[in-house]
């Protein structure tokens, strides 16, 4: 728990103190023209690239939605430039996987939004692409592998969600991982989730990871397979992150509650304390996010794409322009805080 502002306030006033710029591959949508309005609004970004499949797509033909602001630009998918580096950029990729390209593969993949919106971020023309409103998250992953690729040391994609709730002079904020991408992960995937969801709490938060690997079982109550999964990835991740207060398995309440967590896990340094929280399967991950948006009052962030070299985010499908603008903003946060 900290104090202070909502999380919204506070990754508003990071961007606008900072801003960066951002590339939105759905430009077409009036989801994404709006959440283009609101950054311009806030004063959040330096520039803003909406790529569209229109030839000669400007602010005067967005429906007088958009002003004519320098920040804006507008780049069509037909593109010759954007087309070829977008080729390169592929043909980039598959040669360090050794793999031949077929040329209606990646005739496709050049005209994809998607992948012309990777191969831009991959050549430092922005800080982050921002899509999936009407892209398939699988869609979305694989332009995303296929241009900026994984993180050092990382073997796998993953989503996590910020949970954000104000309560009177305090909020609190939290990670869940993963709620969007590996449906059962391994023990060493949990690990790569864990990584990248310290990763996230920190740069976006400024908060100092506490992670907890949740199970059924609190350090040994009971004895299953799926419980020995979460007290390996733990023990993993501890050699991997030693710097980090970790631990598992554990049960959701010894993680946050102190007293609880004082009689089932005593001496311990996540006990009571806990911010990340790691989740043994997409089911589980999923289920609780929604649970704790909908009952609980908490704000969920999300999803964030984790594991890759550069932010490349997704969204949900039934985002609103508001949902659009704000991942804009904690995506440029990821690439610009250190």
């Amino acid at each position: 728990m900290n104090s202070g502002r909502p999380f919204f306030e506070k990754i508003l006033a990071a961007a606008v103190e900072n801003p960066g710029s951002v590339i939105f591959p759905e430009g077409d949508d009036a989801r994404v023209v709006e959440a283009a309005r609101l950054l311009l609004e806030w004063k959040a970004v330096k520039k803003i690239t909406l790529l569209t499949a229109s030839p000669s797509m400007d602010s005067t033909s967005s429906g007088g939605r958009l002003p004519n602001d320098a920040r804006l630009n507008f780049l069509s998918t037909s593109d010759a430039e954007l087309i070829e580096t977008t080729k390169k950029a592929y043909q980039l990729f598959m040669a360090r996987k050794a793999k031949p390209v077929e040329s209606s593969d990646l005739d496709r993949i050049s005209t994809s939004a998607l992948f012309q919106a990777g191969s831009m971020l991959l050549d430092n023309r922005a800080d982050c692409v921002v899509a999936g409103c009407v892209a398939t998250t699988g869609e979305v992953i694989r332009a995303a592998l296929g241009t900026v690729g994984l993180a050092p040391g990382i073997k796998i994609v993953s989503g996590s969600f910020i949970l954000n709730r104000r309560d009177g002079d305090k909020s609190e904020t939290y990670v869940f991982a993963d709620c969007g991408v590996v449906i059962e992960p391994t023990v060493e995937q949990l690990s790569d989730i864990a990584v990248g969801s310290c990763e996230t709490l920190a740069k976006i938060t400024g908060e100092v990871p506490v992670v907890a690997f949740l199970s059924f079982s609190t350090k040994g109550s009971a004895s299953h397979p799926r419980a020995t999964k979460m007290r390996e990835a733990a023990e993993l991740f501890k050699k991997r992150m030693p710097h980090i207060d970790s631990d598992g398995e554990m049960q959701f309440d010894a993680a946050v509650v102190p007293a609880i967590g004082k009689r089932k896990a005593p001496n311990n340094r996540v006990s009571g304390r806990a911010n990340c929280f790691i989740f043994p399967d997409l089911d589980s991950g999923n289920i609780a996010y929604k649970i704790t948006e909908r009952l609980a009052g908490f704000r969920a962030y999300g999803p964030i794409l984790q594991g890759l070299s550069r932010p490349f985010s997704d969204l949900s499908r039934g985002a609103c322009a508001e949902d659009i603008a704000v991942s804009a903003l904690i995506n440029i946060l990821r690439s610009r805080i250190k």
